[in-house]
């Protein structure tokens, strides 16, 4: 009863009743001065819950019917659909009745049930409603069994369109074959004019794709798990991080970025070296490099047979190098482990990771150790892989007396595993 008295005392001196409130709800009896917040602040309220609750919001009151569709802020993702089967149509539904008027600074979308399928006819209308509205990230992550077969069929494409106002894209793309714009051409009439930050995984490019350029002012790039594309050429100013990660089968690399400050790159050439005894030998990999500002680099790949340098710092603030597991290093026919440290004459920090303890016999560790010229540093932080009580001092003694520059020796030892380096 005290409760009582005292919610009706609150009441009348909000001037509202117990019971009711003005959108039709029980519990608070105040007046209901959420609704009263001009749009702006709505949709600023909006965008920090689940786009299926701002939805859900038009049942309130008449006040909230379609609010939603201004909220700069969609994230339609399958784990906060209710039910799976109409997922896809649930999406097209949500992005048909959005305002037209109303650029999105965020849209995701993810979808990697089997069933129903999406193709990519679907994926394209999205990224196509994506080019058109967003203004922001776009993040599509789809997965899709239509193209398990191969690329042939048009429905296991998903076409790229031109992003003009988009700065962030982030494509995840399993099993559907992705096709760049085909207005791109040499001319650059194709544009992602403010696109800043692309990120792509786990998809293949289209046979069908262009071998043009595009004007773009990109300042991260990170290719990830990508197949189908033999050659990649970057020419651009802007770009100030690149990130290469199993692109498969990589032939021909040509990386000009006048103001590139971070590269790495994660097993691209390995690949492509190591079939060239299947294949009749196949062509050269080339790598053409032209990054004159470039700070940091990391390396856990096969050297190409071909490297031009073109320009390059003499010193690295920090070099890293990992050598390849031993069956990787065999089908090539020998290791290239020094190769890219030959690229420069010295870095602040030196990280180097080396099996050669571990997995060579002791004729290729002889070899290998002998071969290693290492560049200037003042730091070294060494990784050896040990193999049981096999002797590594030997090696680590040699890569010291090597270089009488080092004042910081970092010495990890790591387990050798061989069952992560089969084929």
């Amino acid at each position: 009863m005290a409760y009582r008295c005292i919610a009706h005392k609150r009441a009348r001196l909000s001037g509202g009743s117990v019971g009711s409130s003005a959108g039709g709800g029980r519990g608070y009896g105040g007046p209901d001065r959420i609704s009263r917040l001009p749009d702006e602040l709505l949709h600023h309220v909006l965008s920090f819950v689940t786009t299926p609750e701002a939805v859900r919001t038009s049942a309130l009151s008449r006040r909230w019917v379609g609010v939603w569709k201004r909220v700069p802020r969609l994230h339609l993702l399958e784990e906060e659909a209710t039910k799976a089967e109409h997922i896809p149509d649930h999406y097209d539904g949500i992005l048909r009745r959005y305002a037209s008027d109303v650029d999105i600074a965020d849209l995701a979308i993810t979808y990697h049930w089997d069933w129903p399928e999406v193709d990519g006819d679907r994926a394209s209308a999205w990224a196509g409603f994506a080019a058109r509205r967003v203004t922001g990230r776009f993040d599509l992550a789809v997965t899709s069994q239509v193209g398990r077969g191969g690329d042939d069929d048009e429905r296991a494409v998903l076409d790229l369109p031109c992003f003009e106002r988009a700065t962030e894209i982030s494509l995840y793309s399993s099993g559907l074959a992705v096709r760049l714009p085909a207005e791109l051409d040499a001319a650059g009439d194709g544009d992602f004019t403010r696109l800043t930050k692309l990120q792509m995984s786990e998809l293949r490019a289209s046979a069908a794709s262009s071998r043009g350029g595009a004007r773009a002012w990109i300042a991260s790039i990170e290719l990830e798990h990508i197949a189908g594309v033999e050659a990649l050429t970057l020419r651009t100013d802007s770009l100030l991080s690149l990130r290469l990660v199993s692109v498969s089968r990589l032939q021909r690399l040509d990386v000009e970025a006048g103001n590139l400050r971070r590269m790495r790159v994660e097993y691209c050439f390995d690949e492509t070296r190591s079939c060239r005894p299947w294949n009749g030998g196949g062509a050269a990999a080339v790598m053409r490099l032209s990054a004159p500002a470039l700070e940091e680099l990391g390396w856990e790949d096969a050297c190409p047979d071909e490297v031009e340098r073109i320009r390059l710092p003499t010193c690295l603030r920090e070099l890293v190098v990992s050598e390849l597991p031993s069956h990787i290093i065999r089908s090539m026919g020998q290791s290239d482990f020094t190769k890219i440290l030959e690229l420069f004459s010295g870095a602040d920090v030196l990280k180097l990771t080396s099996p050669m303890t571990a997995t060579l016999d002791s004729e290729e560790q002889e070899s290998l150790i002998y071969s290693v010229q290492l560049p200037y540093y003042s730091k070294l932080d060494l990784g050896v892989i040990t193999k049981g009580h096999k002797s590594y001092g030997s090696s680590v003694v040699h890569f010291l007396k090597r270089n009488s520059s080092i004042r910081n020796l970092t010495l990890t030892l790591h387990p050798y595993h061989p069952e992560l380096t089969k084929g």
